[in-house]
C-alpha cells in the first residue's frame, strides 16, 4: 500500500484593507480549494486548508488555518510547507495592497487617491524541499497556455492549472474552461468541466507525479 499525501491547499480569496471597513479584494468564494480538500479526503490524503474569507463550510476531516491578507496567507504557508509533500496554490491572492491603510474611517465625497503596491509573490518564496510538488493556479483572458508555461518555469511548478476567462470570470462559477501544463511542457486540454471534476482530473495528475502511477495500478484504473 502507498501511504497518504500530506497536501497543503490554499482557498479562496484575500482582503488587502483600505481603513477600518473597507478591503481591496476579488470575486473568489474558495469553491475550487473546497472541491479539491474533499477529493484529497476521499481519497484518503491528509488535508491543511489554509484558506481566506470564505462562507463556504470547509470538508470535515481537514485542518483549516483561516487568513485574510495576503502576507497572513505567506506566513502561514511558509509555516505549513515543511510538513507537507504537496501544495496545491487554488487561492486568487489579491495582486495588489494599500501601500497604506488608514487607521480611520475613510470620509466619503471628494477624490481618493490610492497608492498601491504588489503583494508577495507567495509561491516563489516559499521554502521547499526535494521532492516536494507545487501546483499552481493561472488565470488568464488572451494567451493562457503562453503564460501559464512561463508561470510554470518562472516559479519552478510541477504543474499550473490555467483557466480562460472567455469574458467571464470562474469565481462562483460551477464550471470553468480548463487546462493543464506540465513541467515537461506538455499541455492537456481539459474543454469546460465541473469544479469538482477538474479537482479529480488534478488530483489524478498530482498522484501520477509522487507515486509513478503505482496507486493507478493498484486500483486497476487506467483513466479514471
Amino acid at each position: 500500500m502507498t501511504r497518504s499525501l500530506r497536501l497543503l491547499i490554499s482557498a479562496g480569496p484575500t482582503r488587502e484593507p483600505l481603513d477600518p471597513v473597507r478591503f481591496i479584494s476579488n470575486y473568489s468564494t474558495g469553491t475550487m480549494g473546497a472541491c479539491l480538500a474533499r477529493e484529497a479526503l476521499r481519497r484518503g490524503h491528509r488535508v491543511t486548508l489554509v484558506s481566506g474569507p470564505s462562507e463556504l463550510v470547509p470538508p470535515r476531516g481537514a485542518r483549516v488555518i483561516r487568513v485574510e491578507r495576503a502576507r497572513q496567507m505567506q506566513r502561514a504557508l511558509r509555516r505549513e510547507m515543511p510538513r507537507a509533500d504537496a501544495l496545491i496554490m487554488a487561492a486568487a491572492v489579491s495582486d495588489f495592497e494599500p501601500v497604506r491603510a488608514s487607521t480611520q474611517k475613510l470620509p466619503r465625497g471628494g477624490t481618493l487617491r490610492l497608492a498601491l503596491r504588489a503583494t508577495p509573490d507567495i509561491v516563489g518564496s516559499l521554502p521547499r524541499r526535494r521532492g516536494q510538488l507545487v501546483v499552481g493556479f493561472a488565470l488568464e483572458s488572451a494567451g493562457g497556455v503562453r503564460r501559464a508555461t512561463q508561470k510554470l518555469k518562472a516559479k519552478r511548478l510541477d504543474v499550473v492549472v490555467g483557466q480562460r476567462m472567455n469574458g467571464a470570470s470562474p469565481f462562483g462559477s460551477a464550471r470553468v474552461n480548463a487546462f493543464l501544463v506540465d513541467a515537461n511542457g506538455g499541455v492537456r486540454r481539459l474543454g469546460t468541466v465541473s469544479k469538482p471534476r477538474l479537482a479529480r482530473v488534478l488530483l489524478d495528475e498530482l498522484e501520477q507525479l509522487w507515486y509513478g502511477g503505482v496507486r493507478l495500478k493498484e486500483e486497476g484504473c487506467s483513466t479514471c
